[in-house]
């Protein structure tokens, strides 16, 4: 598994970069962003200088395994709050008793914040990041 770090050209939307990437060699399907710089996985990425000479301000770094589970975590964070979601709309609007599933979901989403910032910590993170779905 090969880690890359993109920093989009500035004033573009790194969206198009990420397809033109996605296009030259196969992504994982997670990854994130912090600080306007999209980190990404790939079990094969192309050639870096190929990458460089179409424009794009990307390089390869080392491969950390917490960083694949920070981008994981992530994701099925987002997951947990669109089912909390789900849930709480259903006992609003169609009376659904659900505490249990709720209150299950719940403590499950406090256990991801919790792995998350244990993540940030341990890469030395601040501030926001972002999960995107490459």
């Amino acid at each position: 598994m090969q880690t890359f770090k993109l920093t989009p050209k500035p004033e573009s939307d790194y969206r198009l970069e990420i397809k033109e990437l996605k296009y030259r060699c196969k992504l994982e399907n997670n990854g994130f962003r912090h600080d306007k710089l999209v980190y990404g996985f790939s079990p094969k990425l192309t050639d870096v200088t190929k990458l460089q000479a179409l424009r794009m301000d990307i390089v390869e770094i080392p491969f950390l395994d917490e960083q694949l589970d920070l981008a994981k975590s992530l994701a099925e964070r987002n997951r947990t709050k669109s089912k909390i979601d789900h849930l709480r709309h259903a006992q609003e609007f169609e009376q659904v008793q659900n505490e249990e599933e709720l209150a299950a979901a719940q403590s499950k989403l406090q256990a991801l914040n919790d792995k998350v910032q244990s993540l940030k910590e341990t890469l030395g993170i601040q501030g926001t990041i972002k999960h995107l779905k490459l």
